[in-house]
């Protein structure tokens, strides 16, 4: 199996490709990152698709925020000017509206604050590649080819809060990225890489309120015994619950290859219980560091490096899907002893993606 994270800014846009029980190869992306990212870099990778003879076997949107959505509405444009034909079987995406009302004749595209949720949904149910289910926690894990992938969140209150927040026949628009109002709650006005790893006080925490990030689809993918878990923006207690659920906990750990970080590495997304509950070497953090929200945070590293129920004998990577001053300065100001003290090394990108091998 072969992973690889693309660029996307601070934003999401990942693919599996994977030698199935059937002796073909197969393509499972997550997130698509802001419609830039299509020509950028994931026009490359459907182009080498195409080239090979294979297929986009699940593209997954995890929700409706720009920098997870944008892209695969630029591959709807280029689909609808018959640039590209949709070489998509099958899409895990949540419609942010409860779009079937008898009190409601009009259709999505008749609201003046139409936004990409409403775009990507018309597509899909025009095109018959809308799911007539809800993809929650609530569904039993599902194989592709061997591909084993279970469903952490979101769970179906939180939809219900989205599908609350944006009525069908409400002029409200969608939030494209989170509220002003909401992030306050959970970042700084200014990044926090002047505080040293040792510094920070970690016994209090406040989780994230956003009600799209909470809407989040994150999954945990099995293969060849190989697991990763894939956050998108989830809400850390939504995805302790389902680890919970499925028998994870602080004494039996999920033991995984690489983690996406949730939320590009924001503190009001990573607290100690999830980290309480993970075993593993390797954290991605999909962000380019200059962003209004100031992400990642120090806060959420060091949460990682210091969690009490971590063994330090393992070696703690961090890859970054960028390399700039941005994120450089994230360690400037520490001891070098630091990286001994916590035995964990950074990884920076400096290509369009990073790609890893999983055998």
């Amino acid at each position: 199996m072969e992973i690889k994270f693309y660029q996307a800014e601070c934003g999401d846009a990942a693919r599996i490709r994977f030698l199935g029980n059937d002796n073909k190869y197969h393509n499972v992306f997550i997130d698509a990152g802001y419609e830039r990212t299509f020509r950028y870099a994931l026009e490359i990778e459907i182009q080498e698709i195409i080239n090979k003879g294979e297929r986009i076997d699940l593209w997954i949107i995890s929700h409706i925020h720009d920098d997870h959505i944008g892209g695969i509405i630029k591959y709807i444009d280029t689909i609808n000017d018959g640039e590209y034909k949709d070489m998509v079987n099958q899409y895990f995406y949540n419609p942010p509206r409860s779009y079937v009302f008898k009190t409601s004749t009009k259709s999505a595209s008749e609201f003046a604050s139409i936004g990409q949720g409403d775009l990507l949904y018309e597509y899909l149910k025009s095109n018959n590649k809308l799911l007539n289910i809800d993809i929650t926690s609530s569904l039993k894990p599902f194989e592709l080819y061997g591909l084993n992938i279970t469903i952490l969140s979101p769970s179906s209150q939180k939809l219900d809060k989205l599908r609350l927040k944006y009525p069908l026949d409400s002029p409200k628009s969608f939030e494209r990225e989170e509220d002003e109002k909401i992030s306050e709650a959970v970042t700084t006005k200014q990044n926090d890489y002047k505080t040293l790893i040792n510094d920070f006080v970690l016994d209090k925490w406040k989780e994230d309120v956003s009600v799209e990030n909470g809407s989040s689809i994150s999954i945990l993918t099995e293969f060849n015994h190989k697991k990763i878990l894939w956050l998108a923006d989830s809400h850390p207690s939504d995805v302790i619950k389902s680890l919970n659920k499925i028998g994870f906990n602080s004494t039996n750990k999920l033991e995984c290859e690489w983690v996406k970080v949730t939320h590009h590495g924001s503190k009001g997304n990573n607290n100690d219980a999830l980290y309480d509950l993970i075993k593993c070497e390797n954290y991605l953090f999909s962000v380019n560091g200059e962003n209004k929200h100031y992400l990642p945070s120090k806060e959420c590293i060091a949460r990682i490096l210091r969690n009490k129920k971590r063994s330090t004998n393992s070696k703690y990577k961090f890859h970054f899907t960028y390399d700039n001053e941005t994120l450089r300065s994230i360690f400037k100001n520490e001891n070098s002893n630091i990286y001994a003290e916590y035995n964990f090394e950074v990884v920076y990108g400096i290509e369009k993606y990073l790609k890893f091998d999983v055998v």
